[in-house]
């Protein structure tokens, strides 16, 4: 439980410090939980430009 509880507070602070850099909330959610895949498909321009350069995770159109 203590490793689970750890790995969320790190998510949340992930998903918190890309919100500050002008992501939507839900953009960084998705992206934060995503850090294990490498490549995140959208439909959605704005988050892939926003998104570019601040993970491996490639955000990308499918």
């Amino acid at each position: 439980m203590g490793q689970e509880l750890i790995n969320k507070a790190k998510l949340v602070a992930q998903l918190l410090q890309w919100h500050s850099l002008s992501l939507d909330f839900a953009d960084a959610f998705h992206l934060a939980n995503s850090q294990n895949h490498t490549q995140f498909y959208t439909f959605d321009e704005k988050f892939i430009k926003r998104a570019k350069g601040l993970t491996t995770c490639e955000v990308q159109q499918p």
